[in-house]
């Protein structure tokens, strides 16, 4: 045999599997190409463009609801009343989602003490249906009568991680304050005067202008107060609340409603001085210091007969009386007018004779 001076064959490049020739009526492509290895290359070709950065791999959340700032507890009438707000973010800054549980917990202090110690014996006082926002919880304070308890408020996240107890409030829960009764108002000189009945230490008092929310006007330590702050034809509501202390208060009183009118008239003008001038008697009196002081009213008798007025509405203290006769007497009287006409008893009466 000779030596074989044949190359070596190569395999077929890409191309040349891709169009290599076929016997005839068969297909050029090679079978690296049919239809099947087709369908497989797409299907990688998408994938490899579709694939983005993937970033670092996220811990799960933990959904812990975030600690509630700030609690109230009083004790307000037959029931304990507990105040708090729930914020809206988690612990991670997410919003709150399904809350599994928002409660109050009430019970005494343990020793040695710990929040968990005291939670396992304090009662639960559940709160249904908790969104974030303002909360108010009202517990039955004959539960606790007599007793020194610890109050606290958290809520439990949907994974059932809690939230740290709120900063626990310390109340002695004590005999319920009864509610004011028979409250009463009365237009008076000074403004409106009120009454009640009751035996508490000290109260409260709320007033409410036209309808307005009541605001706290100002406090007593006996059952009746007089409001020196009002004004006339407006309409005012008030409540009244029994106190203890801050922490120990009943329940806010029925409203009662009054509309103070201007009845009443002036002071009487004083120090009435009359003396015979030059064909006149000169008037003075003392001024008048009302807000809704309008003038004075000057009344005549001539020798003893009836008082006739012969000045209307003056507005200074003083006063001429040039239609007098020689030998007669005389003697005056004066009065004060409001705006709403509104006028008082005659002064004391000054004597005067045109000799």
């Amino acid at each position: 045999m000779g030596t074989d001076h044949s190359v070596p064959r190569r395999a077929p490049s890409f191309a040349q599997a891709r169009f290599s020739t076929a016997p005839s009526g068969q297909s050029g492509l090679s079978p690296f190409f049919r239809p099947v290895h087709r369908f497989h290359i797409c299907l990688l070709a998408i994938l490899l463009n579709s694939c983005g950065y993937i970033g670092p791999i996220q811990p799960p959340l933990l959904d812990i609801p975030s600690q509630i700032p700030y609690v109230s507890a009083i004790e307000y009438g037959d029931k304990i009343q507990v105040d708090f707000t729930l914020p809206d973010l988690t612990t991670e800054g997410n919003p709150i989602r399904n809350l599994r549980l928002l409660e109050v917990r009430v019970g005494p202090g343990v020793t040695p003490f710990s929040n968990d110690l005291w939670a396992q014996s304090a009662k639960s006082y559940p709160i249904p249906s908790p969104v974030p926002g303002p909360f108010t919880k009202e517990i039955p304070a004959s539960d606790w009568l007599g007793k020194e308890v610890l109050i606290s408020v958290r809520a439990v996240g949907s994974k059932g991680r809690p939230a740290p107890w709120a900063t626990l409030k310390i109340l002695k829960v004590q005999p319920p304050l009864e509610t004011p009764a028979a409250l009463a108002a009365a237009n008076v000189q000074q403004g409106v005067k009120l009454t009640w009945k009751s035996s508490a230490p000290k109260y409260r008092i709320f007033r409410a202008i036209a309808g307005a929310t009541p605001e706290r006007l100002n406090e007593s330590d006996r059952p009746e107060f007089i409001d020196d702050t009002t004004e006339y034809d407006k309409t005012y509501q008030y409540r009244v609340q029994a106190i203890a202390d801050d922490l120990h208060t009943s329940e806010v009183s029925a409203p009662y409603a009054i509309t103070p009118t201007d009845e009443f008239a002036p002071a009487v003008p004083g120090a009435l001085t009359a003396i015979l001038g030059v064909s006149t008697i000169e008037l003075a009196w003392t001024r008048n210091t009302e807000s809704d002081f309008k003038g004075y009213n000057v009344y005549r008798s001539t020798d003893g007969g009836p008082f006739v007025k012969i000045g209307e509405l003056v507005v200074a203290p003083t006063f001429s009386d040039n239609k007098i006769e020689p030998g007669k007497k005389y003697r005056y009287e004066v009065s004060a007018v409001d705006l709403k006409g509104n006028e008082s008893a005659h002064s004391t009466p000054a004597d005067a004779s045109n000799q």
